[in-house]
């Protein structure tokens, strides 16, 4: 059975139609997956006309003709397994040891965040950790790739530095994972100003019930300003964005087009306009600080792009990862294969398209790592508590470990996502 989904910012829209097949010259011996893939392409990519003609008797595999075809802008298009990236986006099911890894300026390697209901959250591991050791090697003496291949096993035993400097060791096995995505949230309240304070990694449909949950709570402590810190949130699922977009600013811009998207011109029908709508604990929000790093990227950067026009918006950190197009997703269920072509690309009520380099912040300043998050230790939280209070950044001490942007390594789970997909059945 044939089916269809169209992913935006990588947003896919459930299409239960097939992709319309190319006219080509293709071999007997061409492989079905191949052939899938290049007929995927053909229809639905954003820049199929620029695609070169290739011999699709010669390649291998999807990756193969992928890396023939693309685009130089596309760092993006896939093909994986139907069913694992569904069972991911709509119930955040997926397999890991539930972390996220990023090496800091001393080369120590360090917890950037951890799932709950993982190997790693079961067993009490922070953000800020250090992992000294896997398998009594010292992560300062292995490869990138060794340090992989190490993740990849089924069990492990990790030597951590705690953030209070005393070590455990700690054996844990590789398993399954219900990711829960509102990583923390709190309200501060300084100098008179309730401000709430949500961590939030992934856009998935799961995620909506969460995100009700906590904007339930912030809306009951009177949350009048509000710090979204997105800076490791690599995207997800359009109805998850449309859903976050409600809860800040729904309250006083119901209808108002946040983003629209623009395809090829075989399928300018599928283009359409997304409106902010409004839900039971939207906010009236004074000011929202977004807190982003070079991992902000694809629904995260829609969301910040739909938003600004209508809200009062800065951007604390570094600048975004830069993916301003999306995907639609195609999937065959015998072949068990699902094809992400670039299909489209975002754009606000403004015209806002195109920051391939990335949305710029209004303040820099670096990530850390070394403490749990709500930490007053947290460079970028404290700027955007000082901003919201005072309207100024302040003074934010250098510190001796930041989080180099290039070596992070995203070992949570055997999937990771960057973008932002819409499910419809």
């Amino acid at each position: 059975m044939r089916q269809a989904i169209s992913l935006v910012c990588l947003s896919l829209l459930f299409l239960i139609a097939g992709c319309k097949k190319e006219t080509s010259i293709i071999s007997q011996t061409v492989d079905p997956l191949v052939k899938y893939t290049a007929d995927s392409f053909n229809d639905l990519y954003l820049w199929y006309d620029l695609m070169p003609t290739v011999n699709l008797a010669t390649l291998k595999t999807p990756a193969d003709y992928i890396s023939k075809v693309k685009f130089a802008k596309d760092k993006w298009s896939f093909t994986m397994n139907y069913n694992d990236l569904f069972n991911l986006l709509q119930n955040g099911v997926t397999t890991g040891y539930g972390i996220g890894l990023g090496f800091d300026s001393q080369n120590l390697l360090r917890i950037l965040y951890v799932y709950d209901n993982s190997a790693m959250g079961k067993a009490g591991v922070k953000r800020g950790w250090q992992i000294k050791s896997i398998n009594s090697k010292l992560v300062s003496s292995i490869s990138s790739s060794e340090l992989n291949s190490n993740l990849a096993n089924s069990t492990n035993t990790f030597e951590f530095i705690k953030n209070d400097g005393s070590p455990v060791s700690i054996s844990m096995i590789r398993g399954a994972i219900v990711m829960n995505t509102v990583l923390y949230q709190t309200t501060f309240d300084r100098l008179g100003k309730k401000i709430g304070y949500l961590v939030f990694n992934e856009f998935l449909d799961s995620s909506v019930k969460e995100l009700n949950t906590a904007f339930e709570t912030f809306s009951n402590n009177g949350v009048k300003d509000f710090i979204l810190d997105l800076r490791y949130n690599g995207g997800g699922t359009l109805d998850c964005a449309d859903s976050l977009v409600a809860l800040l600013a729904g309250k006083l811009n119901k209808d108002k087009i946040y983003n629209t998207l623009i395809y090829n011109n075989k399928h300018t029908s599928l283009g359409f306009s997304s409106k902010i709508s409004s839900k039971n604990y939207s906010l009236a929000l004074d000011k929202i600080v977004v807190i982003t790093s070079s991992s902000t990227a694809s629904a995260s950067e829609l969301v910040i792009s739909g938003i600004k026009p209508h809200v009062n918006v800065k951007l604390i950190g570094t600048a975004t990862s830069g993916k301003p197009v999306g995907m639609n997703i195609v999937g065959d269920t015998k072949l068990n294969l699902a094809v992400a072509p670039i299909s489209f690309k975002n754009v606000n009520s403004q015209g806002y398209t195109d920051y391939y380099d990335g949305i710029p912040v209004d303040f820099t300043v670096k990530d850390n790592a070394m403490q749990d998050w709500g930490s007053s230790s947290d460079g970028c939280l404290t700027a955007a508590l000082n901003y919201i209070s005072t309207g100024s950044i302040g003074y934010i001490p250098a510190t001796k470990s930041t989080i180099v942007s290039p070596k992070i390594i995203n070992a949570s789970v055997e999937m990771n996502i960057d973008n932002l997909f819409q499910l419809k059945k």
